[in-house]
């Protein structure tokens, strides 16, 4: 059974493996680096004087640092985004590729990578992706209408995620004559967090804060709706509103997650639920527990792959691996 009371040493016991996870990822992967070196490069940055190992200060600062942050940043989101989709569905079966964004993501942005246009620049993949979560964002909400309930948005978005796929396997398809275009756009579609720097961490962060402050904004609406939509009315809540906040959140923190990282499923299907049995569903306690035990989770399955094979593995298929059998677990649970 759920108890509420050990929501606070929960939360601060996923914060503090959280911040783990980042030292550790500081420290795993090719290069003769220690924790000794990490604290060293921290204290030399903090004062501003010069790291004993330079080497080390260039391997930390500029490549691992970064990166670890920002895994933590987009498991954060990803967590949170999934308990606001299970919230507004009502369905602990609910994750945030229901509404379609990440499929849309996906689309402008392999479409991008097939004519050559990231070519042009680091940033244009990441750009087009972001672009691609908003035009579906827009398009859900233009074919709802006025007709904005829940099973709606579902429907439209499981049609519009479904056309998403359609066309990025045609994409595929039609890139299978040029191996090269297609490794590279099947790598960025399983999720990857390789060379990524400062400057991917800083673009990302203003719409994955606004996304989690909205989010926090809307748990009280989140509560009440758990109660059915008329009872929600019936105490105030508009749930026409409330809806389309909790669209613009999950569109936000997975669309600048996939913007930044690719697709990586099943983060928002499994934390939250998994947080949840624990500490019940008061979204006050399950959004920063979620959005914690997110950034865990990625951090833990990234730390792991690069610490334990000298392939990279994309965190992608890995959250994959790991989310489809609970899925299925949920799904056979259910139906008992």
């Amino acid at each position: 059974m759920p108890r509420p009371s050990q929501a606070p040493w929960l939360l601060a016991g996923l914060l503090l493996t959280a911040v783990v996870g980042v030292l550790a990822q500081t420290v795993v992967g090719p290069g003769d680096v220690g924790f000794g070196d990490v604290v060293d490069v921290l204290r030399a940055r903090v004062t501003g004087t010069p790291a004993n190992n330079r080497l080390a200060d260039a391997l930390i600062w500029a490549v691992r640092l970064p990166r670890a942050l920002l895994v933590a940043c987009c498991g954060a989101a990803l967590g949170c985004a999934g308990a606001v989709t299970q919230g507004l569905f009502r369905n602990p079966m609910a994750e945030p590729g229901v509404l379609g964004v990440s499929s849309g993501a996906a689309v402008l942005a392999v479409t991008g990578m097939f004519f050559g246009l990231d070519s042009l620049g680091l940033w244009v993949t990441p750009t087009l992706a972001f672009a691609g979560a908003v035009a579906t964002l827009l398009a859900l909400v233009t074919i709802v209408g006025s007709r904005r309930t829940v099973a709606t948005l579902l429907l439209a978005g499981i049609a519009i995620a479904a056309i998403g796929s359609a066309l990025t396997t045609l994409l595929l398809a039609l890139a299978g004559a040029r191996w090269d275009l297609g490794l590279k756009m099947i790598a960025w579609l399983m999720g990857s967090f390789e060379s990524r720097s400062w400057a991917h961490l800083g673009w990302s962060l203003p719409p994955l804060a606004g996304g989690m402050l909205l989010a926090l904004w809307l748990r009280r609406d989140l509560d009440v709706l758990l109660l059915g939509e008329p009872t929600a009315r019936s105490l105030g809540v508009d749930t026409t509103r409330f809806r389309n906040l909790a669209i613009i959140c999950i569109a936000l923190l997975v669309g600048t997650t996939t913007a930044v990282a690719g697709v990586i499923g099943f983060v928002g299907l499994v934390v939250p639920h998994m947080v949840r049995l624990w500490i019940g569903p008061r979204h006050r306690r399950l959004l920063p527990a979620s959005a914690a035990a997110g950034a865990c989770l990625l951090l833990a399955v990234d730390t792991v792959t690069r610490g334990t094979t000298s392939v990279v593995l994309p965190p992608g298929a890995i959250t994959s691996l790991i989310g489809a059998p609970w899925f299925l677990w949920l799904l056979r649970r259910r139906g008992g």
